[in-house]
């Protein structure tokens, strides 16, 4: 058996890009076990979110952008919101919630694609209380959860982990407790890097 930790955020592009190999990876390998870490890139975010192009040039977020949409185009990744980030906090909760529910990847994936393929702010709770209802979960069972504080801990335990592994970036591939991977490229040529 592989296990592979996966520390990311729904706020990062890249991390879409991390989430469809490893779901891709699930998929073709029974081995592989999978453990997904939450990580806050902005954890001081308001809730109303805020602008990238506040702070970085537009040519800089067009040019990453190229390298983005262009490893993204593997897994038919969308990408309209380019600048719009959002605090993630509550979406994480949910989804620990929607892991504990079986539904873990269909969350993601409608929470990948309401913050870049529709732009919508996820801090807000109507907007993760959409991205529930979407996936089939129990939206009261999940606000009384996060609200009496279920996940807190998990959370805190998560920022300890980052600090334990010496995260720097996301998505980080953990592969086996001992080998960091954190390059994206094509499927193939990242598969490699993980398993052999």
């Amino acid at each position: 058996m592989i296990d592979i930790k996966i520390f990311s955020d729904f706020a990062c592009p890249f991390c879409y890009i991390g989430f469809s190999i490893a779901n891709r990876l699930k998929e073709e390998n029974s081995n592989i076990n999978i453990q997904w870490i939450p990580y806050e890139l902005d954890p001081n975010l308001s809730t109303r979110g805020s602008d990238l192009s506040q702070y970085i040039p537009k040519e800089q977020i067009d040019m990453s952008y190229r390298r983005i949409q262009r490893l993204g185009k593997e897994y038919g990744l969308i990408y309209n919101n380019k600048t719009k980030k959002f605090n993630t906090n509550g979406l994480h909760k949910a989804a620990l919630f929607a892991r504990d529910e079986g539904k873990y990847y269909e969350f993601a994936s409608e929470a990948f694609k309401t913050i870049f393929e529709y732009g919508k702010n996820v801090g807000e709770l109507a907007i993760i209380n959409e991205i529930g209802s979407n996936v089939g979960l129990n939206i009261v069972e999940m606000n009384r959860s996060i609200d009496n504080g279920i996940f807190d801990r998990e959370m805190e335990k998560a920022k300890d982990l980052s600090i334990e592994y010496k995260i720097e970036s996301v998505p980080t591939f953990i592969v086996n407790e001992d080998r960091h991977v954190t390059t994206l490229k094509n499927y193939e040529r990242f598969k490699r890097d993980l398993i052999g």
